[in-house]
């Protein structure tokens, strides 16, 4: 059922420009756009309606060699996809479009499929389509209040009545103040959104549009600052890796924040300020999961979100901290994903079960390395030894007389701990450690020598190497397989590639002979190994070891080879290692 304020394009549709574009620099968002324009081929004649569809392709120029290194970039995150997209030289694009001066221009990207649609006509087909299998549209019928029920529903008022729903989709465009891209969206995203109501979990990752990523720090000055920036930078050089500085920092900073601030580039997280690299001196600054919870108190298990298909929603750190009460831990990026699928799921599981988000009230340090136990064991008369205060567990503590909760695990795969306090407390604990460690050579490290460390130990990332389209299968090869009948035309390989500087990005593809058959995921320089490190989806008859594929980088192939995994044991294993060895 669908009800409109006016009849259907009386807001801001009928003017909308209907540009229609398989491009997209993001991997997700280009499903979407093929879904769309794929479904507008199709409209007329699966309803009678005439569209306007024109479809003469398009190509993007570049003009200097970084808009050429751009455009590479793209193409190596597009093959693996059936968008149809292709890297062309100045003499098929003089072919293409022979009114064009070309003297400046050097590469295109031209995809083909491109063009326009009328959106009015467009909407009226959309209309006649739903109203053949079923829906009802109503208008004028302005909704005037939207009230939650007691059992999970909605009330939604209109002058005609009240219609109690299951699910509300708030396409309300200028109405609601919200208005962004409707048209080469409009397909993919009310497919996306009829796969989420009727299956009740998500077909894929799509979290760059989720409003939760924003929260409380999105203030109107922010939301302003960004305005200007994203349109000042409509059409500037996309960058792996970038960070972009307008309506930073919010108010959502550590207690560490002012002591690291000058000493690091900070990524941006969810309205956090994340250090991702510190600069040394002289350097240029230029089913569910949580059902099934079995750890006592004080300890600690790496946990997976299930959806009820048994994919991977998420991946939260978990510490029963007292009888029945649990700390969950998520990347400061996934916070408000998180949440809303715990929330879910207790409210439709009618659980009694209070949860808590306290994000901002409690910060977090991390310390690694071989001396992390020795410097702790300083500011602190609790026992630090290894069969004191094992592997995976966690302990309320003091450490230079302030109050915290310590849990023994690092995502460097070194002997470390997390430090959980109270936010205020975090620059007194900080400048406690940096004191302690100083005879050791204490340092601070970021996010990206973080990325390094987990690679060599073969530690997956969620976003990354675990992703909502993946099960338990495919990123680990001793867990139990949650579905019996599944194959996999893809598994996760560990690869070294020949070339030492050939540091590689997401969604890069794979190659052999002239083949694509996979993608990378994530890719770092191992200083352990002093070789290029990357995860990469390969088909199952390429992932023995020693097999040998190509990893493209700005249109250029490297070799690269799968090898065993981890290269780096992680220090539990070196120890228990070590153990063993001393007991023959």
């Amino acid at each position: 059922l669908q009800v409109n304020i006016s009849e259907l394009t009386a807001g801001s549709t009928w003017h909308a420009a209907g540009l229609t574009t398989y491009y997209h620099p993001g991997i997700n968002l280009k499903k979407i756009h093929y879904y769309s324009i794929k479904l507008f081929e199709q409209l007329e004649a699966e309803t009678g309606q005439a569209v306007g569809f024109h479809q003469p392709g398009s190509i993007r120029l570049a003009s200097t060699p970084v808009r050429v290194d751009e455009l590479k970039y793209q193409m190596t995150r597009t093959h693996w996809h059936p968008t149809p997209q292709f890297l062309i030289g100045p003499e098929k694009i003089q072919q293409l479009f022979p009114l064009l001066n070309m003297d400046k221009v050097l590469a295109g990207l031209y995809n083909p499929g491109d063009g326009h649609i009328d959106p009015y006509s467009l909407t009226m087909a959309l209309a006649a389509g739903a109203r053949m299998y079923g829906a009802q549209i109503y208008y004028p019928a302005p909704v005037t209040g939207i009230t939650p029920t007691a059992d999970g529903r909605w009330d939604v008022q209109t002058p005609h009545g009240t219609i109690r729903a299951n699910r509300i989709v708030n396409a309300t465009g200028v109405c609601r103040v919200i208005d962004r891209y409707g048209i080469i969206h409009s397909g993919g995203v009310g497919r996306f959104l009829s796969d989420w109501i009727m299956s009740g979990e998500p077909p894929y990752d799509l979290i760059e549009c989720d409003p939760n990523r924003y929260a409380h720090w999105t203030s109107v000055p922010y939301l302003c600052a960004k305005a200007r920036e994203s349109y000042g930078f409509n059409n500037v050089v996309g960058y792996p890796k970038e960070e972009r500085f307008a309506g930073r920092p919010t108010d959502r900073v550590s207690g560490v924040y002012e002591l690291l601030k000058d000493r690091c580039s900070m990524g941006f997280h969810a309205g956090w300020e994340q250090p991702h690299y510190f600069h040394k001196p002289g350097d240029d600054t230029g089913y569910n999961c949580i059902y099934l919870i079995k750890n006592t108190v004080g300890q600690t298990n790496i946990s997976h979100m299930l959806t009820p298909r048994g994919r991977v929603y998420a991946e939260v750190t978990v510490t029963q901290t007292a009888p029945g009460e649990f700390l969950l831990i998520t990347g400061s990026g996934s916070e408000l994903h998180d949440l809303r699928w715990i929330e879910r799921e207790v409210c439709d599981g009618g659980y009694h079960v209070s949860v808590s988000n306290v994000t901002d009230e409690i910060g977090v340090l991390g310390i690694a390395g071989p001396k992390s136990r020795m410097v702790l064991q300083k500011l602190t008369d609790e026992d630090m030894s290894d069969t004191a205060f094992r592997f995976l567990h966690c302990r309320s503590m003091q450490l230079a007389g302030v109050p915290l909760r310590a849990i023994r695990i690092s995502y460097t795969g070194e002997l470390g701990w997390e430090l959980y306090m109270d936010m205020q407390n975090m620059s007194t604990v900080y400048q406690a450690l940096m004191e302690a460690g100083r005879d050791e050579n204490i340092d601070n490290f970021g996010t990206y020598a973080m990325s390094s460390l987990r690679l060599e130990k073969g530690f997956r990332a969620w976003g990354a190497e675990v992703l909502l389209t993946h099960t338990h299968a495919h990123t680990h090869s001793h867990t139990l397989t949650l579905t019996l009948t599944l194959t996999l035309a893809h598994t996760l390989t560990h690869t070294t590639l020949t070339h030492r500087h050939a540091y590689t990005q997401t969604h890069a593809h794979t190659h052999t002979h002239t083949l694509v058959v996979g993608n990378t995921t994530s890719g770092s320089y191992s200083y352990s190994t002093q070789q290029s490190l990357a995860f990469a989806y390969l088909p199952l008859h390429l992932t023995h070891v020693g097999q040998k594929v190509e990893v493209e980088l700005l249109g250029q192939k490297h070799p690269a080879t799968v090898t065993q995994e981890p290269l780096v044991l992680t220090e539990p294993t070196r120890t228990r290692l070590q153990k063993k060895k001393r007991s023959v």
